[in-house]
């Protein structure tokens, strides 16, 4: 379910002016916009058609969705925009990613932050997308020192939760992060490994892995 479903319902007072559905239109058509905010702003559409208009809570959400892409409220201050460098953007980015991985909280800003090099969040919307309690652990997984190095010859945990079945259980190490941090907890790297007895890597959390012991 969407974030935006819960505005998607049946009310009897609605907005019926024809230069609302044309406004809709015109911000999913002109605007690179996310796949939620289009997914929502279709359904408007479909809903305007149908019913004659959209409710009053469905048209505060889409003023408040085209305000933001229009640039016209909630901007980032100028002071904001030049303390907005690039490591806040790499970390924006590490945490953008996440939440593209773990919908449907942040959707829109992560799209926005990955997909528009222009955009540059408000200090408020910054610091609630970094600073909360899961971004937080992305982040220290991603800045932490590798536990394991290329060429490194590693073993599954016990625990792991990965259905992988090789008996000798000893693979190396090819690859450091090869894709982003998805799981908010500790040690959550990613490293790509192949077994020394086959030819299928696999993608694992630096959580379940261990140094092999090798004679």
């Amino acid at each position: 379910m969407g974030y935006y479903s819960s505005y998607l319902t049946k009310d009897s007072k609605r907005n019926a002016d024809p230069e609302v559905l044309k406004r809709i239109n015109a911000l999913k058509n002109e605007h690179n916009i996310s796949p939620n905010v289009s997914s929502f702003l279709s359904s408007l559409i479909v809903g305007f058609k149908k019913y004659g208009g959209i409710t009053f809570r469905q048209y505060d959400a889409f003023y408040k969705i085209e305000q933001s892409y229009l640039n016209k409220i909630a901007a980032s201050s100028p002071q904001w925009q030049e303390q907005y460098d690039v490591p806040k953007q790499e970390r924006a980015k590490v945490c953008a990613l996440y939440y593209i991985s773990n919908p449907p909280y942040y959707g829109d800003l992560a799209y926005r932050i990955l997909n528009n090099d222009n955009f540059i969040p408000t200090e408020y919307q910054y610091r609630t997308f970094t600073e909360n309690k899961y971004a937080k652990k992305v982040l220290t997984s991603f800045y932490s020192k590798p536990q394991f190095k290329i060429n490194d010859y590693v073993s599954l945990r016990k625990t792991n939760p990965y259905d992988i079945k090789n008996d000798a259980n000893i693979y190396i190490v090819i690859q450091i992060a090869p894709e982003p941090i998805s799981t908010a907890a500790k040690n959550t790297k990613k490293y790509k490994i192949l077994p020394i007895n086959g030819k299928k890597t696999e993608i694992i959390e630096e959580r379940w892995l261990k140094l092999a012991k090798i004679k």
